[in-house]
């Protein structure tokens, strides 16, 4: 299906712990793609983690960042891409995306996306003092977004591995 549109990529997005990264590792590993984790990129290049790119910066600059690395990715042969959870924000990014490759949403209720982050002191996002409330407002402006995506597949009851199938049997990457 995708193959005859633009090889190169298969984008995972979607929410902070729906996943992308974990799904992504095993996706390209079944398939023998590559596979980046954009904000490992960006903590590569600028030799900090993202939250302190969040504290010393900002939002806007991490984004810019973000943008950039996405743009930089060789998808001269087939890569998996997990993304950060912002990069459907940018218009800029979906033209890349869409270019590039294919994009996959790793949908998850706000209530499992929240079990799965809670303990997390890496998504500079949820600093708050209400972060279960942030997650849910954040995920709100931000689904119809995400419903942009090629393909949506829903994680909340399935294993990483089983997400991963499913991918590749609905885009069709065995033969």
């Amino acid at each position: 299906m995708w193959l005859s549109r633009k090889p190169g990529a298969i984008f995972l997005i979607g929410f902070m712990g729906a996943g992308k990264t974990t799904v992504g590792r095993i996706l390209a590993r079944e398939i023998g793609a590559g596979f980046v984790d954009l904000d490992e990129v960006i903590e590569r290049e600028c030799g900090v983690s993202i939250s302190e790119i969040f504290a010393r910066f900002g939002e806007d600059y991490f984004r810019d960042l973000e943008t950039r690395s996405l743009g930089s990715v060789d998808t001269d042969k087939v890569m998996v891409i997990a993304t950060g959870g912002g990069v459907v924000l940018r218009e800029e990014n979906w033209s890349i995306m869409r270019q590039r490759g294919v994009t996959v949403y790793l949908r998850a209720s706000p209530e499992v996306l929240y079990m799965r982050v809670r303990n997390s002191s890496f998504r500079p996002l949820l600093n708050v003092k209400n972060p279960k409330e942030r997650l849910f407002e954040l995920l709100s402006q931000r689904a119809s977004l995400y419903e942009r995506a090629d393909l949506i597949i829903d994680t909340d009851s399935i294993s990483p591995y089983d997400v991963a199938e499913e991918i590749i049997r609905r885009l069709s990457l065995r033969g």
